[in-house]
């Protein structure tokens, strides 16, 4: 008997596993989310905040324009200024500059526009610091300059610093002048504005000279003083541009006599004697002899030459006093 077909060897079966199919988050269940209580207040707020922003900017004081933030020059104080510098200084400067006005303390370019003003002014040599302050106060820190001499000239005299910078002969009575040397026969004219060069290298020159002769000095009379000097006497020359370290100066004393003083202290030549052994020599002549003038004076005296102090009678055509 033949077996069954069906007898024979078993069928394998085989588990195949469903495939899996995502299911999209439903669009209710978003809406739900940001429909609960906490996503709509924190998205109220929010939407608030950004409309209400503006609205409250307008409707906000104006600190700007508050009494306690505005500076005018009652609330500005400097660097203490010395007795030559005029005691209404700030209110020059704010005129000067149209800062007039009361000014805000809140504006970030005050500083920058206080110390451009400053800077400008003739007096001012150096601003090194503007400092606001609250209660509404500013305080700039700076640097003057200070009068060395006065130039003679034809129409007056002309304060000047020790670089021959021009400073406000405004700020000086008449008064005033006897307290500075004077630097005679000038033959230039200011090129510059007040608080700008003179532009003549010999007058810088004579002002720098000039510096040194009233410069203060410890426990003594300043030279200008002790060697009874009434002026600084330019250079004799032709031509207004040359080599300023030839350019020789003269001094002269109260009683009339003429020192001729050489080269500016700045000078490197070679063969000129130092500030300090020209001002040796002037105070030697004067203890030995008592004064740079007597009864047959008054003198020519020529310290430049290494080996002494030449000394001649002045002749009355030498006096050369005029401003040319």
């Amino acid at each position: 008997m033949a077996k069954g077909s069906g007898t024979g060897r078993k069928k394998s079966t085989k588990t195949v596993a469903a495939p899996v199919i995502a299911t999209p988050v439903a669009k209710s269940q978003v809406a739900s989310y940001f429909f609960r209580p906490r996503p709509l207040i924190i998205s109220a707020t929010v939407a608030m905040t950004i409309v209400l922003i503006p609205v409250l900017a307008r409707r906000m004081p104006k600190l700007n324009d508050r009494p306690e933030y505005r500076i005018g020059t009652e609330q500005v104080s400097i660097t203490t200024p010395p007795g030559w510098i005029p005691e209404d200084l700030a209110k020059q400067i704010f005129v000067r500059a149209g800062l007039e006005e009361k000014q805000s303390l809140l504006d970030s370019t005050l500083s920058e526009r206080v110390a451009a003003a400053f800077y400008t002014h003739p007096w001012i040599q150096e601003v090194r610091s503007v400092r606001k302050t609250y209660p509404a106060r500013i305080h700039v820190d700076v640097v003057y300059r200070e009068p060395v001499a006065m130039v003679k000239g034809v129409d007056g005299y002309y304060p000047i610093d020790r670089h021959g910078i021009l400073l406000p002969a405004r700020d000086f009575s008449n008064a005033d002048i006897k307290n500075y040397p004077v630097i005679e026969r000038v033959a230039s004219v200011p090129m510059g504005k007040l608080g700008e060069s003179w532009g003549d290298p010999a007058v810088s020159g004579a002002a720098e000279l000039a510096a040194i002769l009233n410069a203060r000095r410890e426990g003594k009379a300043s030279w200008w003083s002790e060697l009874e000097l009434s002026a600084v006497l330019m250079p004799r020359r032709v031509a207004l541009v040359e080599d300023a370290d030839e350019l020789q100066y003269e001094l002269r004393t109260k009683g009339g006599s003429e020192i001729v003083w050489g080269r500016g202290p700045s000078s490197r030549h070679p063969g000129e004697l130092a500030v300090a052994q020209k001002l040796q020599r002037l105070s030697e002549y004067q203890r030995d002899f008592g004064s740079f003038n007597d009864a047959h004076g008054p003198y020519q005296l020529d310290i430049r030459p290494w080996q002494g102090i030449a000394r001649d009678i002045l002749a009355k055509d030498g006096r050369d006093t005029a401003v040319r």
